[in-house]
């Protein structure tokens, strides 16, 4: 395994993440006594804010020096948790929040954008980067709890540790990357890039699309469950599920799948169909086995899809816009996350649980002709 320190940075990321993502609805609408439609709005302002990190951090990425903007975001993100483990009050924690969103999404993507340069000589990075990233993040999880049950502050500047020890990271062990200039015809670039955008910005609706549905999971699926009378335990047993199947089935994928633009595609169709039926699993049913069997479908179509796409992505990049292309699919990312939860409430409400998960269903069948079309070609 290459790039370890690479690995590893991901993985203190994810954790960093892990530990405040869980129990953030908890503490807005149990400790601060706010509603349920205002913690809904202090999400949407932190992926509103981690979108438009993702999108400047990867132009920066491109046309700026590299390690300094992740230094930047590195403190950036460290200096908005500590001041939420001093003041975590209302009104300044959705100020901070949303600092800490914007911080993290140029973070992420610059750390996207470094990988992916790396992906040119190590094939398998994303799948391992995957792996390091879900181990953390499920590591991170269930210590959030724990912590959450000490104090607040206690999840604020544990967080903050693990950024800071991100960014000490980054600074020992990256190194600037040298660019290759891009040769190319004019005429003939044009017409690849255009091409290339049209691909990207497919990929980037199926991101939207699979992350809208997938949101279900982190907060529809629980109401449903208390609804058919299974506890809330249970309910979070899942997701450790899916984390224990991460970490088993992850590291054999490489086996089954070669690194080729191809094997890729073919990845993220299977990742699809696997994300369609997880859907289908749980239509109509009270059965708790039958959740499982969703969430397993769920995980298998995040190990093929969500680590065949960056790959994609970098497929159509050259050395001038690497960290660009790449915060597309996590600006996309990100959206979808931040609509989910509206839209599912919205059609839930309006239709039924059954004909939702029935219409995430056939958005997911849908999808897959198109992943077909894909052709190679370079971004402008």
């Amino acid at each position: 395994m290459q790039n370890k320190p690479v690995l590893i940075t991901n993985m203190l990321v994810n954790m960093g993440i892990g530990l405040i993502m869980p129990i953030t609805t908890l503490y807005i609408h149990g400790t601060l006594n706010k509603s349920l439609v205002t913690a809904g709005y202090v999400l949407f302002c932190f992926s509103g804010a981690m979108m438009i990190g993702n999108l400047i951090g990867g132009k920066l990425f491109d046309s700026w020096q590299q390690k300094p903007l992740m230094y930047l975001n590195g403190t950036g993100v460290v200096i908005a948790l500590f001041l939420l483990g001093f003041f975590p009050q209302w009104p300044i924690y959705p100020v901070l929040i949303t600092l800490y969103g914007l911080f993290l999404g140029g973070l992420n993507s610059s750390i996207n954008g470094y990988i992916a340069f790396l992906q040119v000589k190590d094939p398998n990075i994303f799948n391992n980067g995957y792996w390091f990233a879900s181990l953390g993040m499920g590591l991170a999880t269930f210590l959030s709890g724990i912590l959450f049950g000490i104090s607040i502050r206690v999840v604020f500047f544990s967080s903050a540790i693990l950024f800071l020890l991100t960014t000490l990271l980054i600074k020992l062990t990256f190194h600037t990357l040298q660019k290759q200039p891009v040769m190319a015809k004019k005429n003939d670039k044009q017409k690849k890039s255009n091409h290339a955008f049209m691909s990207i910005l497919l990929i980037c609706v199926v991101m939207i699309i699979i992350w809208i549905c997938y949101e279900q999971w982190n907060s529809n699926v629980s109401v449903l469950m208390i609804a058919k009378h299974i506890s809330v335990p249970k309910y979070s047993l899942l997701f450790t599920i899916s984390t224990i199947e991460v970490v088993l089935v992850q590291p054999f994928m490489n086996r089954f799948f070669k690194p080729s633009f191809k094997s890729e595609k073919m990845r993220v169709v299977f990742g699809l169909l696997s994300f369609t039926f997880s859907y289908l699993a749980i239509i109509n049913t009270g059965s708790y086995w039958r959740y499982v069997l969703g969430i397993t479908l769920v995980t298998f179509g995040e190990m093929l899809a969500l680590i065949a796409i960056p790959a994609i992505l970098n497929r159509f990049a050259d050395d001038q816009n690497r960290g660009t292309i790449q915060s597309l699919g996590s600006f996309a990312g990100s959206m979808g996350r931040a609509l989910g939860p509206l839209f599912g409430g919205y059609f839930i409400t309006t239709f039924n649980y059954n004909w939702t998960f029935f219409g995430m269903f056939i958005m997911h069948l849908l999808l897959i002709l198109p992943i077909f079309t894909l052709k190679l070609g370079k971004a402008k």
